[in-house]
């Protein structure tokens, strides 16, 4: 159970620490029907955790999108999706973390921007020139205390929200935990 709730809890971490308090909000460009799919390695405890997430603009005003999250995960031979998730996101303002994340099952979480850089990532056949963020972040998961380090990689040419990569270390119950999404298809579905 815990190891499924910290695989929801990248997924929801994923676009929230992406473009943390961008001075533009990267949703101000998105439209209705544009995503991203990502794939996903969790290792924690001895096991590997591999899976897909797919975010998708579903509603865009010029006031607010809606970005929906959905993916599954494949543990011991199993496959089983993860809730899907919604994103309601103000685009009258910075994208702010704090205020975006939808936490699963009350659970909490502090994020704080750190370095920052440009980098070129290549993913797949494509290269992209991303900028690079670091995060660390305090959270509170299933009454569990994680101290979590983040980096995200985006481009602004990749839609909903720009995420390239993102990598993830934490400790969990005295077990180290590590997250990796790396894009894998992005376009627009309409």
């Amino acid at each position: 159970m815990l190891v499924r709730s910290l695989s929801v809890l990248a997924l929801v971490l994923a676009p929230v620490v992406a473009r943390a308090a961008d001075e533009e909000n990267p949703y101000k460009t998105t439209k209705v029907g544009d995503f991203a799919t990502y794939k996903m390695t969790t290792k924690v405890g001895g096991f590997n955790i591999n899976g897909t997430v797919t975010q998708t603009v579903t509603e865009k005003s010029d006031k607010e999108a809606t970005v929906k999250a959905s993916g599954s995960v494949e543990f011991n031979g199993n496959k089983m999706d993860i809730p899907a998730t919604e994103q309601k996101i103000d685009l009258t303002k910075p994208f702010d973390p704090t205020k975006a994340a939808n936490l699963p099952g009350g659970a909490e979480a502090k994020i704080e921007k750190g370095k920052e850089g440009k980098e070129k990532v290549k993913v797949g056949d494509k290269e992209y020139s991303t900028a690079w963020t670091e995060y660390t972040a305090k959270m509170k998961v299933m009454g569990q205390e994680i101290d979590a380090k983040i980096k995200t990689w985006t481009a602004k040419d990749v839609p909903a929200g720009g995420l390239v990569k993102m990598t993830m270390t934490a400790s969990i119950a005295g077990q180290d935990m590590e997250v990796m999404m790396e894009l894998t298809e992005s376009g627009n579905k309409k």
